[in-house]
């Protein structure tokens, strides 16, 4: 890396694994690898006795030793506003556990790269929702990063596959089975241009469901000769998990592998095979081929319009997911790029691109990176995004504004009338899904605006217009505007479900800023300036 160069990171916030790439002095991807030297990272969190935090393999080591004060798999709990963590009496946020992996990616980057590092383009899921991808700008933020960009993750694996190929019109299908998610999205590729046709997903569906499947198998077998359910000690429940995902990933490149199973005296010896675990996961791969039968036919190809079946995240390295590709597609998966470490070049390629390197303009001309100004991503909104009103029935209803697969970024406005006469106030609830019925469990309730003090007059008379927001990054923003008097109640405005308050993000800051203090040589000479409590 070039001294002169301001860099941004790309990052892979995964559930059981993360990622950080760089661009370089030559506009080329790089993996930059962690104070251990390895290209991926833990996403695990373990608390020490006196409550300090240590994150990655260290971590995930520690796991075995107490599970009962390790985190794992956070990310599935981004956006979340019921999940607290309680450890020594003090409350932990899924953001605030997600910006201490953050942290430990940045600090080591900065350590590798030997320069201070505060920007980054972040990865999430293709099917976040809008909870989720303000979670993960948040948790940037409290890591003391400047989120520039949001990137989908199977887009950011189709830049790194596609780029600097200067390819012919393609169409890609890039199958993203992950450690806790999945995703399938489809794009065109021609030379530099990135166009998302469709996407779909699952955000509950990933290789820990797989390993929970063999966790099952194990213990019951155990089980039946023991009269022992290992699953419910967390210590033994703990190590269950580490020899499951192991015998995962061992039957990747055998046909069978040995467990051994004991709790004191008793033991077993347990043989699996490939086709078993086909067998215990065949409705898990079963949903992932659904989800790309409904991305195609909302993209209106087949599969002989696909040209390239592009595989990410760690979990599309199992065999019989190679087989159900084969199967379906007729086509041999790519291994063009690593399952891996593809999302974070992607989301480091996506740091210079046109719209990012515009944005920094004015603030470090002399310091960015070399542009790239010719990439051009056009994605789309994963969900569709609507209000519940009352349809002719006088029945509730989510009225879609924006329908999912719309080009983002992008606008919509519709406009709507009161029920009754002299009605005073209107509460509008913006909902993210598609399903009408705005009590579905398919549908998210995201926000409210309420616009109060309306003027007097028969109901329909007063009509308020709702503008939608789609930004670049796929997060919603909302206009209310009542017509008739001219007001708005602008984005800033808009009481976001879930989402943590201000006050709450400053203090976890706050946090972050004593414990690193705490870190420097001088500050633990005082140990009187010493934090009491923090909440993360």
């Amino acid at each position: 890396m070039s001294d002169d160069i301001d860099i941004i990171l790309g990052i892979d916030l995964g559930t059981t694994f993360s990622a950080v790439a760089a661009m370089n002095a030559h506009a080329k991807p790089q993996m930059v690898p962690n104070s251990e030297g390895r290209r991926t990272t833990p996403s695990v969190v373990f608390f020490q006795e006196d409550g300090t935090p240590i994150v990655g393999e260290l971590a995930r080591n520690q796991a075995l030793v107490d599970p009962t004060r390790t985190v794992q798999f956070i990310k599935r709990e981004m956006g979340n506003p019921s999940f607290r963590l309680n450890i020594d009496g003090l409350e932990y946020y899924p953001e605030g556990i997600s910006a201490l992996i953050l942290k430990k990616l940045r600090t080591d980057a900065e350590a590798a790269l030997g320069k201070e590092i505060t920007r980054a383009v972040i990865s999430v899921p293709a099917y976040f929702k809008d909870a989720q991808r303000r979670a993960t700008q948040v948790a940037g933020e409290i890591a003391g990063l400047e989120v520039v960009a949001i990137i989908n993750e199977p887009t950011a694996a189709a830049l790194a596959y596609g780029f600097g190929k200067q390819t012919v019109r393609q169409n890609l299908l890039v199958y993203d089975f992950g450690g806790g998610t999945f995703d399938v999205t489809i794009l065109r590729v021609e030379g530099n241009e990135f166009t998302v046709l469709a996407t779909d997903g699952d955000s509950h569906l990933g290789g820990i469901d797989v390993d929970q499947r063999l966790v099952d198998y194990m213990a019951e077998q155990f089980l039946a000769q023991h009269k022992t359910d290992l699953r419910v000690d967390p210590y033994t429940r703990q190590d269950l998990l580490e020899r499951a995902e192991r015998a995962k990933i061992d039957l990747s490149s055998r046909q069978s592998v040995m467990v051994t199973l004991a709790q004191g005296s008793a033991a077993m010896r347990l043989d699996l095979s490939r086709e078993q675990l086909a067998e215990l996961t065949a409705d898990l791969v079963q949903r992932t081929a659904d989800c790309m039968l409904k991305a195609l036919g909302s993209a209106g190809l087949t599969w002989q319009d696909i040209d390239v079946v592009l595989l990410a995240g760690g979990s599309s390295r199992m065999i019989c997911v190679r087989e159900l590709l084969r199967q379906v597609s007729g086509k041999e998966p790519s291994l063009d790029i690593n399952p891996d470490e593809c999302v974070a070049l992607g989301a480091a390629i996506r740091s210079i691109t046109a719209d990012v390197l515009e944005m920094e303009a004015g603030a470090r001309p002399a310091n960015r990176a070399p542009q790239v100004t010719d990439i051009v991503i056009r994605d789309v909104a994963p969900h569709s995004l609507g209000v519940k009103a009352l349809n002719a029935d006088g029945q509730p209803t989510n009225s879609i504004i924006i329908p999912r697969l719309t080009p983002v970024p992008c606008e919509r406005r519709r406009t709507y009338a009161t029920r009754v006469d002299n009605q005073q106030s209107i509460e509008i609830e913006v909902l993210q899904g598609e399903d009408p019925d705005p009590f579905s469990p398919k549908v998210d309730l995201i926000g409210k605006v309420e616009m109060r003090d309306l003027p007097p007059g028969l109901a329909g008379e007063v009509i308020v217009a709702v503008t939608l927001r789609y930004d670049i990054d796929a997060v919603v923003e909302v206009v209310a505007e009542e017509l008739t008097g001219g007001r708005s109640v602008r984005e800033q405005l808009l009481q976001k479900m879930g989402e943590l308050g201000p006050e709450v993000v400053e203090s976890i800051k706050a946090a972050f800023e004593q414990d690193a203090a705490r870190d420097e040589p001088e500050a633990q000479s005082h140990p009187e300036e010493q934090p009491t409590e923090a909440v993360v």
